[in-house]
């Protein structure tokens, strides 16, 4: 009996020892693997970041620079409406 009991202590103390090792190998690759994946994620997070900013940039400016052509257009339009029409009320003679 003191056999199995001082094998099966023995056993146990063996086991003890060689769980934390194999529990520290497995904590390194969870970590490896998490910081792997973490650090796809942070990319994929600044591209796609850096996607919808030129999108945004893009929207604004070429859309802001079309509507401030298109109402200087108008404007000018106008402008040279009302200048044609009182140069044809000058030019019309006075009665």
């Amino acid at each position: 009996m003191k056999t199995l009991t001082t094998l099966t202590l023995a056993t146990l103390f063996a086991v003890s020892v060689a769980t934390p090792a194999s529990a520290n190998t497995l904590t390194e690759s969870l970590t490896k693997a998490v910081s792997s994946q973490l650090t796809e994620l942070s990319s994929n997070i600044r591209l796609q970041a850096k996607q919808a900013l030129e999108s945004t940039v893009n929207e604004l400016f070429f859309n802001y620079g079309s509507q401030q052509a298109e109402q200087a257009v108008q404007q000018l339009a106008a402008s040279v409406s009302t200048k044609v029409s009182a140069s044809q009320n000058n030019s019309e003679p006075q009665q």
